[in-house]
């Protein structure tokens, strides 16, 4: 039987622990109904009676609330003083009183709790960080916390802008701690690619790095432990300044300071969204791998994002050219544009094809496939069945820049040529072409289109179309003159085309009658 500890008379901590017998929270839930009504002298009766104050082992998944955890709950400093001096063990709790103590902003239950031996490893640092107590967080970390651990300080740092206490105690401790950095460096890559003004001013103020490749905030534990790890061996992620341009954030843009000495532009140039931070861009440093650039928007566009082939449109308006391409890029292009929609392929090679933007070796060879010819024939630059819908405008520059002859369009020869308006009634006159060639040279085109009952302007077009030359105006007025004049020979034709002709005469009037 251990002896009961009075905290007025004793206040610190005893030599010999009181036992602790508890197996299940059931032995203890009279005991938890007297701390949650605050009856203090009916608690110290219960321990005085060596009864359980807690159990044996930290409980898992859903459990009651522990008699501690009550106490500071009800913000009762004399009834936890009470338990820690008669042997309470705090680090016996599934989870730490110190969370409790943080969320109800009990600092003074804080510091008993430290001064009675709780693990202050076991905090949740997001409890701790939102207590906006830059001396608390300096506490924790003299008392061996890693504060930088599971990306916690880069999450508070990066979704809560108003905690600006943090954003000191990173800058104080950033250069002694290289994981601070990193959670600086984390927090600005994501104000930075969600627009966030604010944010970024922050981490700039506080020494975050805009150049650094960092990881999502969020994505993983952030642990840099290993420095031996090859960098290049591994994906970094993104830094600031690449976030910035895939946001579109000129502003943001402007004030991170890209720098063509440490950034990697022909990156930059194949994250930017829009045509302003290709603007920024290029007045810092032109492009250079043009081939990767083109491939990554590209890629963009199967994702549903035209909005990229404005800012391809931008680079080569600057003066970009795609002058030298391997096959395995070439291949690669070819692959993405097969999953790109129609519209967005029309437009992409004709933004590739026209003023030059592509050398004419590369953008022949890229279209050189079976598969690239199919698809032109789908949205039209070539003819064929699958077309349904108007042609794309200046298909015949594409083509010609691919290298591609249009095919020449073939001639249905037909034996038979009918002139006039099919009538169920109507009377066939049959003639020659050579027949029908002495006719118009007998009587003026007018008068013979007449008497079949068919207009001179009619007849006239199908003689042309039958290639049958008529007399000039004015041949019949001389004619009547006196005058001898000369006609043409008839024109041959292809073996048996318009072997036959027949003229479909209405019926007239009298023969109905």
């Amino acid at each position: 039987m251990s002896e009961f500890v009075d905290p007025r008379a004793t206040p610190g901590r005893p030599s010999t622990p009181v036992s602790v017998s508890a197996v299940s929270t059931k032995d203890l839930t009279e005991l938890h109904a007297l701390c949650r009504e605050g009856r203090l002298y009916d608690v110290e009766e219960w321990i005085q009676a060596s009864r359980p104050i807690q159990t044996r082992y930290r409980q898992k998944g859903r459990r009651q609330s522990s008699a501690l955890e009550i106490a500071i709950a009800n913000g009762n400093h004399a009834l936890a003083h009470l338990l820690l001096c008669n042997g309470y063990d705090p680090n016996l709790d599934s989870r730490s009183p110190l969370n409790l103590a943080l969320e109800t902003r009990r600092f003074d239950l804080v510091d008993l709790l430290l001064e009675w031996g709780t693990d202050p490893k076991r905090v949740e640092l997001c409890d701790l960080f939102d207590t906006y107590k830059s001396e608390l967080w300096e506490r924790f970390l003299a008392l061996g916390v890693d504060l930088a651990a599971a990306g916690s300080l880069a999450e508070a740092l990066g979704y809560h802008t108003s905690n600006k206490p943090l954003f000191g105690f990173a800058k104080r401790h950033r250069l002694s701690d290289r994981r601070i950095q990193a959670a600086l460096n984390i927090a600005l890559a994501h104000h930075a690619g969600r627009g966030n003004e604010k944010g970024v001013q922050l981490c700039l103020w506080a020494g975050a790095d805009p150049h650094a490749e960092v990881p999502s905030l969020g994505s993983e534990p952030f642990e840099t432990d290993d420095e031996d790890a090859d960098p290049e061996d591994r994906f970094l992620g993104f830094s600031a300044i690449d976030e910035a341009c895939r946001a579109g954030e000129v502003a943001i843009l402007e004030r991170l300071g890209p720098d063509p000495c440490r950034d990697d532009f022909d990156q930059l140039y194949r994250m930017a969204t829009t045509e302003s931070v290709v603007m920024v861009l290029s007045q810092l440093q032109p492009p250079r791998d043009v081939a990767s650039i083109v491939r990554s928007h590209l890629a963009w566009l199967t994702l549903g994002r035209s909005r990229t082939l404005y800012v391809l449109g931008r680079l080569f308006a600057l003066g970009m050219r795609w002058t030298e391409a391997t096959q395995a890029e070439i291949s690669n292009i070819r692959r993405i544009l097969g999953k790109v929609s129609a519209r967005d392929y029309v437009e992409v090679i004709k933004l590739l094809a026209l003023d030059d933007h592509c050398a004419a070796q590369s953008f022949s060879e890229l279209c050189r496939t079976p598969g690239m010819r199919a698809r032109f024939v789908e949205v039209g630059f070539l003819p064929g069945r699958a077309l349904a819908h108007d042609r794309p405008t200046r298909f015949r520059e594409v083509l010609a820049r691919a290298g591609i002859e249009l095919p020449k369009p073939t001639r249905r020869v037909y034996s038979t040529v009918s002139i006039g308006r099919w009538s169920l009634r109507a009377r066939h006159v049959r003639l020659t072409r050579q027949q029908l060639f002495e006719l118009v040279w007998s009587q003026p085109v007018e008068r013979l289109a007449k008497s079949w009952g068919l207009s001179g302007r009619g007849l006239s077009k199908a003689c042309e179309r039958l290639q049958i030359p008529l007399p000039p105006r004015g041949f019949w007025a001389k004619v009547q003159s006196g005058q001898r004049l000369g006609r043409p020979s008839l024109p041959t034709m292809p073996p048996g085309e318009a072997e036959e002709i027949v003229i479909r005469a209405p019926e007239s009037p009298e023969s109905t009658g």
